[in-house]
């Protein structure tokens, strides 16, 4: 009889792999990142004694700031676009997910992605001497290069867009537009997945004696609010601005909202309120815990 091939050998399970996949670190990783950028930024600017920007996303023009702007918000994007699959509804810790909660989690990581890449225009700031990451226009000279020495001028610009001037004059204001969009979708999605879907049945464990979803509803209820009130507060700024006001009073609203650095502070609400949001999902304290998901003692 002739013998037979081996069959193939079965594709690896997810529980043969070297590591775990834990849903809850993940949930940690995402509230951590979120939390630590508006805090990380503004000790940047203590520690090098350079300018406070007017908004988070101006520190993409910041040399230290701006690598951690993007970095962050690309890990939160990357995550959320991939991690978070279509079966994930109706699995623990999801399961009162739908479909459609999925597409908006990979839409809001989209968003992010956008809001990091696509950058903001103007210095967001006042400098006094210190160095900015900056863009140059009509740039020449080398320094470094062949030949060797001498200095690179150029126009300092803060429009990173401007390099596409030649595409249409209009293609800087339409990428402010989709940064500023995506910024705002970003946000809602993650108000409404603390209001509405953090707050559903998720687990098993939240379904048994010794729960604490009731507490953990009433911080998810609180912090996707304040999420959607920085929605609203800059929203109903930016419509004043653009169109409402008179120029006079417009500009004087403007000067005094900058220099007291007021789109940092809501935009940083709005983050710190999304990174304790999903804190408390991936349970950072013992508090949030329920019983029956803590580790029981051994029988004696």
């Amino acid at each position: 009889m002739t013998d037979l091939p081996d069959p193939p050998a079965p594709p690896t399970a997810p529980r043969d792999l070297p590591f775990d996949i834990d849903l809850r670190r993940i949930n940690l990783s995402v509230g951590y990142v979120a939390l630590g950028l508006p805090l990380s930024l503004a000790v940047i600017s203590v520690l090098t004694n350079t300018c406070f920007n007017a908004s988070i996303s101006h520190y993409y023009y910041s040399r230290i700031g701006g690598d951690i702007l993007v970095g962050a918000l690309s890990f939160i994007g990357l995550l959320l676009m991939f991690f978070y699959s279509f079966r994930a509804p109706g699995r623990e810790g999801c399961l009162g997910w739908h479909w459609y909660d999925v597409m908006l989690l990979k839409l809001a990581g989209a968003a992010s992605v956008v809001v990091a890449f696509v950058p903001t225009t103007g210095s967001g700031c006042t400098y006094t001497g210190e160095v900015a990451r900056v863009f140059l226009t009509d740039a020449a000279g080398s320094q470094g290069f062949h030949p060797p020495g001498g200095t690179v001028t150029g126009t300092i610009s803060y429009d990173f867009w401007a390099s596409f001037a030649p595409i249409g004059t209009d293609v800087p204001l339409l990428l402010q537009l989709a940064h500023f969009g995506a910024a705002g979708v970003m946000f809602m999605i993650l108000g409404y997945f603390s209001a509405y879907v953090f707050t559903r049945p998720n687990s098993t464990a939240s379904l048994v004696a010794g729960n604490r979803k009731d507490r953990r509803n009433a911080w998810y209820r609180v912090l996707g609010k304040l999420i959607f009130a920085v929605v609203a507060v800059l929203g109903i700024k930016a419509l004043l601005l653009q169109g409402i006001l008179p120029d006079g009073t417009a500009q004087n609203l403007a000067a005094l909202w900058d220099s007291l650095r007021l789109t940092f502070v809501f935009e940083a609400t709005g983050l710190i309120a999304f990174g304790l949001s999903w804190m408390i999902k991936g349970r950072f304290l013992p508090v949030f815990e329920d019983a029956a998901a803590r580790a029981q003692p051994r029988a004696a």
